[in-house]
């Protein structure tokens, strides 16, 4: 089983779930959690009626089986057993989170991989920091000379005087080691409308979002699981055609 953290203030509730089913569409099982402060999956995602009820909660939706209301890993593992279902049958858990606490919780110094979401706001840039901050702070404690590898997703629109090397300025005091490029992922309103269009019609559908957003999907699922580019957009494409044969 692998862990995944998608780390950051910015919304990435759509994007980390265009992950997960693409994940899963390379035959394997994947749970996501969310783990963010306003859990708007409760909001976006489905349920089996009177399960909105409920604290805590698995629901599967479009071929992603989504987890809400858990503080940690143990309250999961439980709830799981006492539906009879065996928490070590994930191939990937992937952790969306906004919070130092659930950082922690979740163990994410120790994920297989961290992807740090942010865009260009000030705001969510300095709150991601703090984060990251929290992150190297629990790692130092298991190894005081370690650095902490960290992919950065960023949003990016057509702003002219947004400085690239904001981010790096303020995390260099931190043991920091950005893995690779950074993935840009476009934050334009025709992206946005594809993500309110997905909540009413109750699908990770990626088939109307901008190539260079897809482009970026591919990539992160690259990072993720190591598979070969060719065979990620293959499963794209396959992902695509079920879903167009699936409305």
């Amino acid at each position: 089983m692998k862990c995944i953290g998608f780390i950051g203030k910015a919304d990435k509730t759509e994007l980390v779930g265009y992950i997960s089913k693409i994940v899963a569409s390379t035959a394997k099982k994947v749970i996501m959690l969310d783990a963010t402060t306003n859990q708007k999956t409760r909001y976006t995602i489905p349920t089996i009626e009177g399960m909105d009820k409920e604290s805590q909660y698995v629901v599967q939706h479009d071929n992603v089986e989504v987890a809400v209301g858990f503080s940690n890993m143990l309250e999961l593992k439980k709830y799981l057993l006492s539906k009879g279902e065996d928490f070590n049958s994930y191939d990937y858990v992937i952790v969306d989170t906004d919070q130092e606490e659930m950082i922690e919780e979740y163990d994410l110094k120790s994920a297989n991989a961290n992807f740090f979401v942010t865009s260009y706001d000030k705001w969510y840039i300095h709150k991601g920091i703090e984060l990251l901050r929290f992150l190297c702070a629990l790692q130092r404690r298991t190894d005081p000379e370690s650095k902490v590898n960290i992919h950065k997703i960023l949003y990016y629109s057509e702003i002219n005087t947004a400085d690239s090397k904001y981010i790096e300025r303020l995390s260099d005091n931190l043991p920091i080691e950005w893995s690779g490029k950074t993935l840009n992922i476009p934050y334009d309103q025709g992206d946005l409308s594809v993500n309110i269009q997905n909540q009413y019609s109750n699908k990770f559908d990626i088939r109307p979002l901008s190539k260079g957003y897809k482009e970026s999907l591919s990539k992160i699922v690259e990072e993720i699981t190591g598979e070969p580019m060719a065979n990620i957009k293959k499963v794209m494409k396959n992902v695509e055609r079920v879903t167009k044969f699936s409305l």
